[in-house]
């Protein structure tokens, strides 16, 4: 007697034929169930005959992927009986596989949100609950989740967020679709323009570069259709940090150039002084050491003409005093790489930004704690240099950041370079070391 397939096959072939990840699959389970119990993990046992779901899961199974209850019990007596014949599980997914499922909806939720913004309608995807009318209650939901990624990115790094944020946008795509009032629809565009910089921003993180390019893009275009000229020259302006981490320092000085002319009428005195600060980093890139001393005067200058009010959550790390420090010592850097004579202020601006950061900017801490501990290799502390980065490595646990793994092999390759011998090989293979341990990107679908 031919046996029907194994649960596990049944599950995986449906799963795909939905276009369903097993992140996916897992949370459709748990809204069904009422209860946060159902992992990818737990998925991805079904699926690999690793165990059989009980009379309850199955129901929950036949619900989420719309077959009948049925079949599902006939598969799971299948693998029982491969069970009790030790013909073993079936492996029926790979992470290949599910990095290619959460690239493609990734994917299509970021064009959902480019109909919206185009002015047309969206539909919700197969086992998506639309929403049948939009409350400002919803709206303030909304911005509240918004903040909570932008918080946690800055703690932890960008592994593993995107898909989350991805969702998010598909679901303000949703909600300016149900929306009535003129009024919501502009501020639903602005949740997308800020979804999507925040998008962009995770992207970089986990060096998910084009992808990144394309939620730009969006956060640009939604920014322009809500009529927010301060968001959009914000956007701008973090493209410019973008080209900055790819070393493009031209087209760097042309988007900051486009976003005062976008936005000048409404920058605020800290928001010129971080697009200084880019410049600054811009023109040591270029190798132009004059033109980053003019471009970190009229930061500071700027930055002294600050009020000290609020700025909007999306903004507001980008305009502290420790940033300005952070960005200006990473400048100095750059220039100390071809001479020694500006690591004195490398290293001056680099521990005040570290002064200045708290546990909540843990992941840049830690960035700036690399480039300290490089600047101090480059000019020979080499004590100094090992107790920063040894501090650096002290705080990745939870940090899940592709741009913070590339950071370490870059600064274990100055302390090869630069270090003493037994000293200098020591902390460049604890580098590597960590190095190695980092997930490229956790976050699924990051190179898209």
């Amino acid at each position: 007697m031919t046996l029907p397939d194994s649960l596990g096959v049944l599950i995986a072939r449906r799963r795909r034929q939905l276009g369903r990840s097993q992140e996916r699959l897992a949370e459709q389970l748990c809204a069904l169930s009422g209860q946060a119990t159902i992992t990818k993990n737990e998925v991805s046992r079904y699926e690999r005959g690793r165990r059989v779901p009980n009379a309850r899961s199955l129901r929950l199974l036949a619900s989420a992927l719309g077959l009948p209850l049925a079949e599902l019990e006939r598969a799971a007596a299948g693998t029982r009986s491969r069970a009790a014949t030790g013909a073993g599980p079936v492996v029926t997914a790979d992470d290949g596989e599910e990095d290619t499922v959460e690239r493609r909806e990734m994917l299509r939720q970021l064009g959902a949100a480019s109909l919206v913004v185009a002015g047309w309608p969206v539909g919700a995807a197969y086992g998506v609950e639309p929403p049948v009318r939009v409350t400002p209650d919803q709206v303030v939901e909304l911005r509240a989740a918004t903040g909570l990624y932008r918080t946690w990115v800055r703690r932890h790094g960008g592994g593993g967020l995107g898909r989350h944020v991805a969702a998010l946008l598909e679901r303000a795509s949703l909600m300016h679709t149900a929306a009535r009032d003129e009024r919501m629809r502009a501020l639903l565009l602005e949740c997308i323009a800020d979804l999507a910089g925040l998008g962009a921003y995770v992207a970089r993180d986990v060096e998910a570069h084009d992808y990144a390019e394309r939620m730009y893009q969006l956060g640009l275009q939604a920014a322009g259709a809500s009529g927010d000229r301060r968001l959009g020259g914000h956007l701008i302006v973090r493209m410019a940090g973008h080209n900055i981490e790819l070393r493009r320092p031209d087209e760097t000085l042309g988007l900051l150039a486009s976003a005062r002319q976008a936005a000048a009428a409404v920058l605020t005195p800290g928001e010129r002084a971080n697009q200084h600060c880019i410049e600054a980093w811009a023109h040591a890139q270029r190798g132009d050491v004059a033109a980053v001393r003019r471009a970190i005067g009229r930061a500071e200058d700027e930055f002294a003409r600050g009020d000290g009010a609020a700025a909007p959550e999306w903004g507001g790390q980008h305009v502290t005093e420790a940033e300005l420090y952070s960005l200006t010592g990473a400048g100095y850097v750059e220039l100390a790489r071809t001479d020694i004579k500006h690591c004195t202020r490398a290293v001056e601006r680099l521990e005040r930004a570290i002064s200045l950061r708290g546990d909540a900017h843990a992941r840049n801490r830690t960035l700036d704690l690399l480039s300290l501990a490089e600047a101090l290799a480059i000019a020979g502390e080499h004590d100094a240099a090992s107790c920063a980065a040894d501090q650096a490595l002290s705080l990745l646990d939870g940090i899940t950041s592709g741009r913070l793994r590339r950071r370490l092999v870059e600064v274990a390759a100055t302390f090869g370079t630069h270090g003493s011998p037994a000293a200098a090989e020591a902390t460049r293979l604890r580098l590597l070391a960590a190095a190695a341990n980092r997930q490229p990107a956790t976050h699924r679908g990051g190179r898209l």
